[in-house]
């Protein structure tokens, strides 16, 4: 989309491109060595993938709330950190899904990851958050748990607050293209150099929020699986943010220099 304000006030540049999708078999790397043709739709895809993380986690999770012969061991900080889990998944599952403009198709060897993924790590969360770990009342005099608490709600912050960024440039392009009369699928609908909030440093805001937001949720919880997940979280989207960066870079002759791929000032 084409904006009469400088590009550093604008919350675009004058390219007509998106950010890179989520998924990483989606959009601009949506290629896949083997079976190349199987794809599902990506709306539904990415529901169907998200959805069992909350199942899974309730599962575990609300039967230990809802019985009485174990309400003594159901506590205030496994209320607060089940809704923690749920409300992500609130988000990615359903807001997300349907407020995204488009979501580009998923190949299946990526879907099937994600929902094994999904179901190990939610049942080992939800297990020890339910039967496994103690998390007694005290708890809520605890610095460090609310530490966690208060990083888990900036991350979840700040990703919502950069997919809005996104989602209303993709929009505004597609009401331009659709004006100068480009196809809704061509890059002009598609692609842009997002601008604003911290999007002025990284490429890759959204992977950034989401390191934040589950290392915060470790911290507070302190139990073996979420910090399995919150090493996991950097190790799948640090790699996808080096390569978004880099195919920004080359994309764009005039992307800024001084942004880096996901960490500000460092990397």
């Amino acid at each position: 989309m084409v904006r009469t304000l400088p590009p550093r006030d604008s919350r675009q540049s004058r390219k007509t491109r998106t950010h890179p999708p989520r998924p990483s078999s989606q959009g601009k790397f949506h290629k896949f060595p083997l079976f190349p043709t199987l794809h599902l739709p990506g709306r539904f895809g990415w529901f169907l993938m998200e959805i069992i993380s909350p199942l899974v986690f309730s599962a575990q999770t609300l039967p230990m709330l809802l019985d009485p012969s174990t309400s003594l061991g159901w506590t205030t900080p496994k209320t607060i950190l089940t809704t923690l889990w749920l409300t992500h998944y609130l988000n990615r599952t359903v807001i997300y899904t349907l407020r995204a403009p488009s979501i580009s198709p998923m190949h299946i060897f990526t879907f099937l990851a994600g929902i094994l993924f999904n179901l190990a790590n939610a049942y080992t969360n939800g297990a020890s958050l339910a039967r496994f770990g103690s998390y007694p009342n005290s708890m809520l005099c605890s610095l460090r748990f609310w530490l966690g608490v208060t990083m888990w709600a900036t991350g979840m912050a700040m990703n919502v607050h950069h997919d809005n960024i996104l989602f209303r440039l993709r929009r505004e392009q597609a009401v331009k293209a659709e004006k100068d009369g480009a196809h809704p699928n061509s890059n002009k609908t598609r692609y842009m150099i997002p601008r604003g909030s911290l999007f002025e440093l990284v490429s890759c805001p959204s992977y950034l929020s989401e390191t934040v937001e589950w290392l915060g949720y470790a911290v507070a919880a302190w139990s073996v699986p979420a910090w399995v997940f919150a090493a996991a979280t950097p190790g799948n989207l640090f790699p996808r943010a080096w390569r978004a960066h880099g195919w920004y870079r080359q994309t764009f002759k005039d992307y800024p220099k001084e942004r880096k791929a996901l960490i500000p000032y460092v990397w």
